[in-house]
């Protein structure tokens, strides 16, 4: 996965596939509109700054996964082992959200991802009355929302922004084969395309796109004309 990526994890029904509608929405590509969603579970975002991610959903974590199923479970968390930034997402109107977000700590020590850069995200807050929301503490790593009335999500978008590291742009030439359309897609998608023309088999594009991007595709640079 490229350096911007961010994934969402948390337990079952904390609300992250809509917080992750909702967050691809508020970040909207207005541009190759086509390319921002990669699959199902992967979509282009942009930020604030006008940087692109890569936001990524997870399935949910449960509590003791049958020993036959540990193995595919892990296979889907690649994102969040090779992710920039993690989104903890809690279910804040559960009364048993803390013993949740144990079980998440748990894992994602197992992972070894648990001291990766994050962000806790306290969802639902629509649930909570005007008291109880008062009363909900943040800290300078939390930011309270809701995916389902969109409360908080530009707010939180500004966080990621923020706690993203820098991912130099490159402009180069290059070319990918027709037949890979995901690499294509993520070009457009966190990069921008100045050029790009169809030849045989190919697409020689120039565009500007992230290092890590560059890096992960095998990218190698075409020379170009004097």
């Amino acid at each position: 996965m490229p350096l911007g990526t961010v994934a969402l994890v948390g337990y079952t029904n904390a609300g992250k596939s809509t917080l992750f509608n909702s967050l691809s929405r508020a970040g909207v590509l207005v541009s190759s509109k086509m390319f921002a969603t990669l699959d199902p579970t992967v979509r282009a975002v942009r930020l604030p700054s006008n940087r692109r991610v890569l936001l990524s959903d997870t399935v949910g974590f449960i509590r003791d996964l049958p020993p036959g199923l540990i193995a595919a479970f892990r296979a889907t968390l690649e994102e969040v082992q090779e992710s920039a930034l993690i989104l903890l997402v809690t279910d804040i109107s559960n009364p048993h959200h803390t013993e949740q977000d144990a079980e998440v700590e748990k894992i994602l020590k197992e992972l070894g991802v648990a001291d990766r850069p994050r962000l806790h995200v306290l969802n639902k807050i629509d649930r909570l009355t005007p008291e109880e929301a008062a009363a909900v503490n943040g800290n300078q790593n939390s930011s309270r929302v809701s995916g389902l009335t969109g409360e908080g999500l530009e707010a939180l978008l500004r966080r990621i922004d923020e706690a993203m590291p820098v991912d130099p742009l490159l402009h180069l030439h290059f070319t990918l084969p027709l037949s890979n359309g995901r690499a294509i897609a993520l070009v457009h998608a966190l990069g921008r395309v100045l050029h790009s023309e169809v030849r045989d088999s190919t697409m020689a594009i120039e565009a500007e796109i992230p290092e890590s991007v560059a890096r992960q595709l095998r990218i190698a640079p075409e020379p170009t004309l004097a």
